[in-house]
């Protein structure tokens, strides 16, 4: 299968498959007298079972580990291990229940409180407190679960609860704008060469690298482009091919992860499409990503520490304006 028709049938992007590569999960290669890479069906039953361990929440480090051990020695672990977390999670859920169950149940049957009282005594407080600790971890039988309830699960996981409104200062930046394979390699090199050329982070500038795609990829798949900024000083130079713009700021909605998870565009858009308080102020079209950003965390000191200048956080961000 090629790229695409791997993209299609599993619901990958191209990033996200470069991604997998340069992280050893998946390869693929090239056929001789065939200018495109394709996956042969090893690789493609590969990125099925790394889709489902994704779907059960498995960090893609364990991933991989259970990927590359012909036994199932390396998954018995992992999931284990998994198994363990979800527990204590559940436990600690059932605890914080249960309590609120209790304090809802004694405030209604008071409905008020005379002047000077407090909900709960301190007695009572170290009670509540100690039953919020996880209890030892209980053997209990669960039923299998049908990808019908993954699914359901992770749409539930998926719905967000950490999204920060922020504002993004204006900002003088260098911009480097790359069309074609691998844009973000090529773009993130041009603007990684410029940083140290000019030690930036010497400059005063608070050296902080905004991405976006321009364009975006087309539905069908196939070629798009990837634009970098950099934030820089107000009267530096900026050689071609870069280019120096400006950067008008304005009002974000947040959401952070970890490289490679950018299937968590998803949920920030349907945080937004839902909210009651913020609307999406985006710029309309997909020629630059309807106006979103990729902000690539702590840039300041990845680009003097790695030649690839390589961030492991970014913040998503959608431009929102208050409703009304």
């Amino acid at each position: 299968m090629t790229v695409t028709e791997v993209s299609r049938s599993l619901g990958l992007s191209t990033r996200m498959l470069r991604y997998y590569e340069g992280l050893g999960l998946v390869r693929s290669r090239r056929r001789e007298g065939y200018s495109y890479r394709v996956y042969d069906p090893e690789a493609v039953a590969r990125l099925r079972q790394l889709l489902l361990l994704r779907k059960l929440r498995i960090p893609l480090r364990q991933v991989k580990r259970i990927l590359d051990d012909p036994s199932a020695q390396a998954a018995i672990q992992v999931f284990q291990d998994k198994l363990k977390e979800l527990e204590g999670e559940l436990d600690a859920l059932g605890s914080i229940r249960d309590i609120l169950q209790e304090l809802l149940a004694a405030l209604k049957g008071r409905y008020w409180l005379p002047a000077g009282a407090v909900l709960l005594n301190d007695v009572r407080l170290l009670d509540l407190a100690g039953a919020l600790e996880a209890p030892d971890l209980q053997t209990q039988e669960k039923g299998k679960r049908s990808m019908e309830d993954l699914n359901r699960a992770e749409e539930n996981a998926a719905k967000l609860k950490d999204v920060r409104i922020v504002h993004l200062p204006a900002a003088t930046v260098a911009a480097a704008h790359y069309v074609g394979p691998d844009p973000e390699d090529h773009a993130g090199k041009m603007i990684g060469d410029f940083a140290r050329e000019n030690r930036l982070w010497e400059t005063g500038s608070s050296v902080r690298l905004y991405g976006f795609n321009h364009p975006n990829p087309p539905p069908e798949g196939g070629e798009y482009g990837y634009e970098f900024w950099v934030t820089i000083p107000e009267d530096m130079e900026v050689p071609a091919p870069l280019e120096k713009k400006r950067f008008p700021g304005g009002t974000y909605a947040a959401h952070c992860i970890q490289m490679g998870n950018f299937h968590e565009w998803q949920w920030l858009f349907g945080w937004a499409y839902e909210s009651t308080e913020y609307e999406i102020n985006g710029s309309g079209t997909p020629e630059d990503m309807y106006g979103c950003l990729e902000e690539h965390l702590n840039y300041y000191d990845h680009v003097q520490e790695t030649p690839e200048g390589v961030c492991t956080q970014l913040d998503l961000l959608i431009p929102v304006k208050k409703r009304g």
